[in-house]
């Protein structure tokens, strides 16, 4: 196996992983938003308002996993489409190019 298909094969297997915990976020953003709205829907059944306190607590916790999926799909997008972009550079550039992927990937800045 060359390295470019061991880097690629990796590249697999980092995606495969994001994509189950994606699926995670989005089932946890599922189960906040029901519970939600199961408690909203409770409130004005009851005619106790005091219940729809849980439904705004239940949308502020909206805010993490979804910063989640965004930041998981921007990450996919960078390992998916990085091997082909850096294929066509030459070795220096795409040594350079590598190490500012990296850097994005993992929160860095580049100055």
């Amino acid at each position: 196996m060359t390295p470019i298909d061991q880097i690629l094969k990796r590249i697999d297997d980092v995606l495969k992983d994001n994509r189950r915990t994606e699926t995670i976020y989005i089932l946890m953003t599922v189960l906040l938003f029901g519970a939600g709205i199961g408690c909203l829907i409770q409130a004005v059944y009851m005619r106790e308002f005091l219940w729809s306190v849980p439904p705004v607590a239940t949308t502020a916790l909206l805010h993490y996993p979804m910063t989640q999926i965004r930041d998981l799909r921007a990450k996919n997008i960078a390992l998916a489409t990085a091997p082909l972009l850096i294929s066509t550079l030459p070795v220096d550039k795409a040594a350079e190019e590598m190490v500012r992927l990296l850097k994005s990937l993992h929160g860095e800045t580049s100055e």
